[in-house]
């Protein structure tokens, strides 16, 4: 008897529950209607042709368009009445200025707009979802670029905030002020403006005669003779002296040079090494165009807040500066990564310095670099250089002899060095922390030499920092105002020490190529690891179209 109750019971709960499931599916196109209508269906039929082209970026778009269509249970976002709306007909006009962004107008083709739309579902269908895609790209790359940073290197670990596609259409869709809505997703970092007018203003001008090219090679110094100089006085168009040496590099033509390295930022020695013949040489008008695009692109990459106090390091500048409320309260020169270790691009916060670090050698180092004068010399190796040895000994990095060790068949993954602190120390006295995945920092060095170099890429991948006390008194005055440089120097000579931060300092390892000045005038620094090349060949590769908008 119970088990029959049993059953009848579980009868009715089935009974009950059924068409509740029932309704739930029967509500997927939307809460009023069970089915779809024939122009919703219209509309799913259109999402659901549309293909994965296998572009990263593309993907997202059409994934946010689906998503959009699908949260308005299927209904046309533009076309509701059958006829274009102004909205429409602005956004179409706005986009066609896409290469005032520096974008490629072909990527945003809309649909012909007809003056009034058959009763076809499958017609305004097909016309409302490609508007939307067109909308939907087109915000998608001006906020936040046609490129994901990882596919030009897996050092650039910006994570660009990708605009909410449905937020997007359904706001544009419904504007009052389309202009303004549709600029506000453009990055509104003050340098991104300033790269667009210098862009302008680039095209707007008319071919220029191909400059006279002064040949490379070894560095000209003041004095001497070479067959390049007279190609040099006339590239800077410096008249000969009566009865001088044509090849003779005279003080006229070094003063000449001085001052256009002065205008370079570079140091004004008066010597022709690659930077200042890079200079002096220039660029063409189309790779002048083409490396502000690809500057461009990499500040759709940034955060859109960089902190109202903030540090940044522009690696091809080989500068650090920290900046308060858009001014730049403090800047300094640094080392950065060789080409062949390159300094990651990320955005990070500073944390807590330390002071009087140890300096754990990462294994590549140590297997590159170390291991054969180890081999030559263990003891007097590691005794000159201050460092000690750690091996795992029952489960523990212990500290050993490092003639207990077998360096010509040590796998140097098994063991550990560091350097004490010290004067000699490759982090110098103090290093500024931040967390990332790249294990890299800022630091002092003991190679204050490196600084007075005109070309700066000389480190490991880590950022050495030229005055680290001052940077540190800069950082501390608004995140830690009870420490300053004097009192961090009293510790030089002691025992590691940290020093946490009250606020975390937001850092910018960034790379930036071109820089517009106010007046609209051009910077242009090394592409020193050939990131604009990369970025320019991957954009070629997508929107062909781009290379038209180079005017002659």
């Amino acid at each position: 008897m119970i088990v029959l109750r049993c059953l009848a019971l579980v009868l009715a709960l089935w009974v009950v529950t059924a068409p509740a499931v029932a309704r739930i599916d029967d509500l997927a196109f939307g809460e009023h209607e069970r089915i779809p209508t024939a122009q919703q269906q219209a509309v799913i039929d259109v999402l659901a042709a549309g293909t994965d082209s296998g572009d990263a970026v593309e993907k997202i778009v059409l994934d946010g368009v689906r998503h959009c269509y699908e949260a308005a249970n299927f209904d046309l976002l533009w076309l509701r009445n059958g006829a274009v709306s102004n909205q429409m007909v602005e956004l179409r006009d706005l986009m066609n200025t896409a290469a005032d962004d520096g974008l490629d107008v072909a990527a945003y083709e809309t649909p012909h707009f007809a003056i009034a739309y058959p009763a076809d579902p499958a017609t305004l269908a097909q016309a409302d979802v490609e508007f939307s895609l067109s909308v939907a790209r087109y915000v998608t790359h001006l906020a936040s670029g046609r490129i994901r940073p990882t596919d030009i290197s897996k050092l650039i670990t910006l994570e660009p905030k990708r605009p909410d596609t449905r937020e997007v259409l359904q706001r544009l869709s419904r504007s009052t002020n389309v202009a303004a809505d549709l600029a506000s997703f453009a990055p509104p970092h003050p340098e991104y403006q300033a790269l667009k007018g210098a862009l302008a203003k680039l095209r707007a001008t008319s071919s220029e005669p191909e400059p006279v090219v002064v040949p490379g090679g070894e560095a000209l110094k003041p004095g001497q003779s070479d067959e390049r100089v007279p190609i040099l006085r006339t590239r800077l168009a410096v008249a000969l002296s009566q009865d001088s040496d044509p090849s003779l590099y005279d003080d006229a033509l070094v003063e000449a040079v001085k001052m256009a390295q002065a205008g370079a930022d570079l140091r004004p020695d008066g010597i022709v090494g690659p930077r200042t013949l890079a200079v002096l040489n220039g660029i063409s008008k189309v790779d002048r165009v083409g490396s502000v695009i690809a500057n461009m692109e990499r500040w759709r990459w940034m955060p859109r807040d960089l902190g109202a106090f903030h540090v940044v390091v522009n690696v091809p500048e080989f500068m650090v500066r920290v900046v308060e409320n858009g001014s730049v309260v403090h800047e300094t020169r640094v080392v950065v990564g060789k080409p062949t270790n390159r300094t990651p691009t990320f955005s990070s916060a500073i944390s807590y310095l330390i002071v009087n670090p140890y300096w754990n050698v990462p294994t590549s180092i140590v297997s590159k670099e170390m291991l054969p004068e180890i081999q030559a010399d263990p003891y007097g190796y590691f005794a000159r250089q201050g460092y000690q040895v750690f091996a795992r000994i029952g489960g523990r990095m212990r500290q050993v002899d490092p003639n207990y060790i077998n360096w010509y068949s040590v796998n140097p993954r098994s063991v550990q060095i560091r350097q004490v602190p010290g004067d000699d120390n490759a982090l110098g006295r103090i290093k500024f922390m931040f967390p990332n995945q790249h294990s890299v920092y800022l630091h002092d060095t003991p190679s204050k030499r490196l600084f007075e170099r005109d070309s700066r890429a000389f480190s490991h991948g880590c950022v050495r920092v030229e005055n680290p006390l001052d940077f540190a008194d800069a950082l501390l005055a608004r995140a830690a105002p009870a420490w300053n440089s004097t009192r961090l120097e009293k510790l030089y000579g002691g025992p590691e020490r940290r020093v946490n931060l009250d606020t975390p300092v937001p850092i910018h390892l960034s790379y930036f190529t071109a820089i517009a000045e106010p007046d609209g005038t051009l910077k242009h620094f090394d592409d020193i690891y050939g990131y604009d090349d990369a970025i320019n060949a991957a954009l070629d590769v997508r929107h062909p179209a781009r290379v038209a908008q180079v005017s002659p």
